[in-house]
């Protein structure tokens, strides 16, 4: 019998730990990457998905950032910084896009959106909000057949109204107290989701109110839905002349691609003097995003904004106050 000892295993690489370092250096690849690789919105769905994200990239740079620092890595520091200093100012973009306009002697125009969410049990308590904001104009998100009796009070307060509701997450009504030239529901796809038009009298003049709730891009499908439907309202809003809103959940940051195709198409923009960049969506979530929106053309401005408290949905409402813009 053989007195020598059999040799050791080698260590399997899968049965190594995993360190510190090593995670560290995942996090600062996955936030860099995903910070250059959502400016490419426009060569892909998958990209311009990445792009929704940059509060939450901000702050995984400034984490990479220290991370470096404490590694010694000057390289890292630089592109990181980089990085940070990118979405900083992708974000600002958004922090004011209207200069702050002389108070008028009319009326301030109130106009509100609300993604309620078709589960929520919560609906006297989110009508009730929508009641006492007291808007000229209400556009609701996600009301089906389950929310009819809730929305007899609005029914009651404004004088014009158009509802579709229907089974699924993509109802939509719309409420006002201005005076309605005409209404029509417009369906820009092949999945036929509903926009309203409202065709109203603002003060005299001219104003279409445009509610959507376009499909959320989280596949190549829902994507290409995504773009037809924005790409119809852009075409739509190209061709009108005069003061027009656009309201609604359309599921899309201030920054990503398709956005910026909808407000290049239509000649919108947001016209606001108080933020946009402030999330309305998922507050409860690490992955909170601004996707509620009122996008202006025709000389309007946004001279205040404000997002609503939790009420049982996902989303908060958006209430903002228009006017027109001092000539």
């Amino acid at each position: 019998m053989s007195d020598d000892a059999p040799p050791a295993d080698k260590p399997s690489p899968l049965k190594k730990s995993v360190t510190l370092g090593g995670l560290g250096d995942v996090f600062a690849f996955l936030s860099l990457s995903c910070t250059w690789l959502g400016s490419l919105g426009r060569y892909g769905w998958q990209f311009d998905l990445l792009s929704h994200f940059r509060l939450q990239y901000v702050i995984a740079c400034a984490f990479v950032v220290i991370y470096a620092m404490i590694r010694r890595r000057t390289w890292l520091v630089l592109v990181a910084l980089i990085s940070l200093l990118w979405n900083v100012q992708i974000i600002h973009a958004f922090h004011q896009t209207a200069e702050v306009v002389a108070a008028p002697n009319e009326k301030p125009l109130r106009i509100m959106t609300f993604n309620v969410l078709t589960e929520n049990a919560n609906h006297f308590a989110a009508i009730e909000h929508v009641l006492k904001t007291d808007a000229d104009i209400v556009c609701l998100l996600e009301v089906d057949e389950s929310w009819q009796p809730n929305l007899e009070p609005l029914r009651v307060k404004y004088p014009h109204r158009v509802e579709e509701l229907f089974i699924g997450n993509f109802g939509i009504a719309c409420y006002t107290r201005l005076p309605l030239k005409s209404l029509e529901v417009r369906r820009f796809t092949h999945w036929q989701l509903p926009t309203l038009v409202l065709n109203l009298d603002h003060l005299g003049r001219p104003l279409t109110f445009i509610g959507a709730h376009p499909e959320p891009p989280l596949g190549e499908l829902q994507a290409r839905e995504w773009r037809e439907q924005s790409a119809g309202i852009g075409s739509l809003v190209a061709g009108l002349t005069g003061e027009v809103i656009v309201a609604g959940d359309l599921n899309a940051t201030p920054w990503c691609e398709g956005m910026r195709l909808l407000r290049e198409k239509g000649g919108l923009d947001f016209h606001s003097v108080d933020p946009v960049w402030l999330p309305t969506w998922g507050l409860k979530l690490p992955m909170m995003i601004p996707i509620d929106h009122v996008l202006l053309k025709g000389g309007l401005t946004v001279q205040k904004r404000i997002i609503g408290p939790e009420m049982g949905s996902d989303h908060r409402s958006v209430t903002v106050e228009i006017v027109r813009s001092v000539q």
